[in-house]
């Protein structure tokens, strides 16, 4: 077992959001965007998996929102602190052409993910965030300093558009030209952006969520339907083509 230092844990403005840096250079070495760490909460049997939020020289980011005993552990550990994490693990998002224009969608905590491909992509990225409030929004400045161009929208439009980040994708897609689309969120958000994608043509990268338990492909837990057959998320994924997901499961 290998414990990593821990050079940050910060709570995200008024949220339950934690944006949390590990110093971690064999796994940041590894990493690429999309995948994911498998954090030992304490006693708890079960590890919680993270997206990688980004890696800088060693340091490792994740950001994660407390929902339960698991998270709330990790919110009470402070810098110079020890964890135990597997990683990199995980499919992650296809990065092999830079050059071209990409939209990048999220919802809620999938939001992070996408930041690293925004900071690889940079002015060739187009950003939709959704969120329920303003209170919720955040990554706002992250995103912007990426040179991606960033838009928001929100539930009650409190903050930005209002509406679902599903309006935005339209909008944009009717005014900019885009080769590729890369989403992370809610399951019912994604399907509405495949859907948009789909009737433009649009190669459309998703990243599924599943509860996990072993995060290597061996209990089969977080298994979804992808062309027919059952797929782990965790091995397989958690990056899969939209085209080949089963979205009536």
């Amino acid at each position: 077992m290998i414990l990593y230092d821990i050079t940050a844990n910060e709570k995200v403005k008024s949220t339950n959001i934690y944006d949390m840096i590990i110093s971690a250079p064999d796994i940041g070495e590894k990493a690429k965007p999309g995948q994911f760490l498998h954090v030992k909460c304490g006693e708890l049997t079960l590890r919680r998996p993270v997206s990688i939020a980004s890696v800088k020289g060693g340091q490792v980011r994740i950001c994660y929102e407390v929902r339960g005993e698991g998270t709330k552990w990790m919110s009470e550990l402070k810098k110079g602190d020890k964890i135990d994490i597997m990683g990199p693990l995980g499919k992650g998002f296809d990065m092999s052409d830079l050059s071209k224009k990409v939209l990048l969608v999220g919802g809620g905590i999938g939001i992070y993910p996408l930041y690293w491909v925004a900071l690889a992509y940079g002015a060739n990225a187009y950003a939709a965030l959704g969120f329920r409030t303003e209170i919720a929004v955040n990554f706002e400045r992250e995103f912007r300093d990426t040179g991606s161009a960033l838009k928001i929208s929100t539930d009650d439009g409190s903050y930005g558009k209002k509406g679902f980040v599903t309006e935005l994708v339209k909008e944009i897609l009717d005014n900019n030209k885009i080769d590729l689309i890369m989403t992370c969120g809610p399951r019912i958000m994604m399907r509405g952006v495949y859907s948009e994608a789909e009737k433009q043509g649009i190669r459309c990268q998703v990243s599924m969520e599943e509860r996990m338990a072993c995060g290597i492909g061996a209990c089969l837990a977080c298994v979804c339907k992808i062309n027919g057959a059952n797929e782990r998320v965790c091995a397989d994924g958690p990056v899969f083509e939209g085209s080949e997901v089963d979205w009536h499961e």
